[in-house]
């Protein structure tokens, strides 16, 4: 009886193991389930090989697993703060592409890890694989066009003059490439619109998602706007996560084919 008992609990244990979506539960399971068949040939008078599979099936292998996923089960996301795009609230994030990256997360079975950065950090951090993919306010410079890619969203860069003075620009940004000479470039958003309301500054180039985003903040309501380059807002991945890139393409199609990508248009943006 205790043998047909453990022989149906190992196989409940094993189908759980099998439709865990994050891995780590699933290693867990799994180490439960050696566990149980080590009981099970206790009970069939194999010792020997009882201890065999609490020693190599439950030690050993659960161990070898949880090396193996730490790395590869969990995505780092370096994140680039953008209004509507991606944006933090509480300990999460909210925005259109964190319903890209909820998706990604559970076809890939990885589990996200959010690192904000400033946008000069992106190409180092991906150069060095130190983040599996950058996300957020990122229009690709002529310095990153090496790493994979996906495109998600169009857009426009484009100068927005105040006044007589130099344009500002974020440093690292495809924008700050499109700065005139004598231009001055910022570590991040907030020490741009400082500049700007201190006077410092005669006008930014920014992307129009920025150029809504300063509008509506009262900031370049004044402004004369002048379009300099169409692009699109894409997610750059580190030169080894090309099949990441890859799935996360077929995840824009496909909520692009069930009409669920304009919605979260609309909600978002």
């Amino acid at each position: 009886m205790t043998a047909v008992l453990l022989s149906v609990l190992a196989l409940t244990l094993a189908a759980v193991a099998l439709t865990r979506r994050r891995l780590l539960w699933g290693i867990a399971v799994l180490g439960v389930h050696s566990l149980v068949l080590a009981g099970l040939y206790f009970s069939l008078a194999a010792p020997d090989v009882a201890l065999t599979e609490a020693a190599i099936g439950f030690g050993l292998v659960t161990f070898v697993y949880l090396l193996s996923i730490r790395r590869t089960g969990r995505i780092v996301v370096a994140a680039v703060e953008c209004p509507g795009l991606l944006y933090p609230e509480g300990e999460g994030a909210v925005g259109l592409l964190w319903e890209l990256l909820r998706e990604l997360s559970t076809r890939t079975h990885r589990e996200l890890e959010l690192r904000w950065v400033e946008r000069d950090e992106v190409q180092a951090l991906l150069s060095t694989s130190e983040a599996d993919l950058a996300a957020g306010d990122l229009i690709p410079s002529a310095a990153e066009a090496h790493f994979p890619e996906v495109e998600f969203l169009p857009t426009r860069i484009v100068r927005a003059r105040l006044g007589p003075g130099p344009l500002g620009a974020l440093r690292g940004s495809r924008e700050a490439e499109l700065l005139p000479k004598g231009g001055r470039l910022f570590p991040h958003r907030g020490a741009l619109l400082s500049a700007l309301e201190r006077g410092e500054l005669g006008g930014v180039v920014v992307n129009l998602l920025e150029l809504r985003t300063m509008y509506l903040g009262g900031k370049l309501r004044e402004a004369e706007v002048e379009p300099l380059e169409d692009t699109s807002f894409s997610v750059l991945f580190a030169p080894d996560e090309e099949e990441l890139a890859r799935t996360l393409e077929e995840v824009v199609a496909e909520l692009r084919e069930r009409g669920e990508w304009d919605d979260l248009v609309r909600r978002y943006l």
